[in-house]
């Protein structure tokens, strides 16, 4: 298991590490401070994410090619999403993003949810949104999940219950970000995007979980600042309840469908 966790996790971290370390370097050099370094952020992230997905899809398949010889998962490809279950999926992601937001925010207090507010909001000061949802609402979350879900979830599945694999999956998600508010958040999202890769039998649910979740972060609040101040609460109560019929009807759905499958 380690063989295929260890050379994969370690790239994406190191890969990280060193854009983020030749950023400051750059603004050493030239004179910047720390709020050039800022918004470059996004910039670099992006960078290093489309980087690391190349040898990390390598090891995917080498690792994948290694479970059907051993016959740990059949040969023949998983399960097709269907257009609109594409699309039922980006709004679960929506909905899950939502949420968990709420979540955090009840637990505000102790996760210093104002300061890691402040520190976005200088990352993402001045970008376009164009921008914003190409680097952080697609390629991101494309890289993420093939290495968090399609590489390490996957392997531990191998070697424990899909719960605790979910489970220790989330965990390294929520500890790659770097910041308490942010691990609590992307770990409660990572165990749910692990299980609706399982009861899908789709890598892609995920990734159009994770697209959908943070493209809807960025969109969210742009909605509601165009807004006029009077309609803003009603307007966010009922996007809250449309989100959540959402979430109750899609899970239903990818259960009923897991169902029908195991039936198959």
């Amino acid at each position: 298991m380690w063989r295929v966790l260890y050379p994969c996790g370690i790239h994406f971290l190191i890969s990280q590490i060193v854009g983020y370390a030749a950023l400051a370097v750059i603004c050493y050099r030239m004179g910047y401070g720390l709020e050039f370094y800022q918004s470059q952020t996004i910039l670099m992230t992006g960078i290093t994410a489309l980087l690391t997905m190349v040898p990390c899809i390598w090891f995917y398949q080498k690792d994948k090619g290694a479970r059907i010889a051993r016959g740990v998962i059949p040969e023949q490809p998983g399960k097709k999403l269907k257009p609109g279950e594409g699309i039922l999926l980006l709004l679960l992601g929506a909905s899950l993003a939502t949420f968990a937001n709420m979540l955090v925010a009840l637990l505000q207090n102790v996760l210093n949810v104002q300061e890691y507010q402040e520190n976005m909001a200088q990352i993402t000061n001045g970008k376009s949104l164009f921008m914003l949802i190409f680097w952080m609402g697609v390629i991101a979350p494309l890289a993420e999940e093939i290495v968090f879900r399609w590489l390490i979830y996957l392997r531990l599945r191998d070697y424990t219950r899909v719960a605790t694999a979910a489970v220790i999956s989330g965990v390294f998600f929520g500890v790659y970000h770097m910041n308490l508010t942010q691990a609590v958040y992307a770990g409660i999202l990572g165990f749910v995007f692990a299980y609706f890769l399982e009861i899908t039998g789709s890598l892609w649910a995920s990734v159009l979980l994770h697209m959908g979740a943070n493209i809807w972060s960025l969109l969210l609040p742009e909605m509601l600042l165009r807004m006029p101040e009077k309609q803003m609460v009603t307007a966010a109560m009922g996007i809250y309840i449309v989100l959540l019929c959402v979430l109750g009807t899609g899970s239903s759905y990818f259960k009923k469908r897991a169902c029908r499958r195991r039936m198959v």
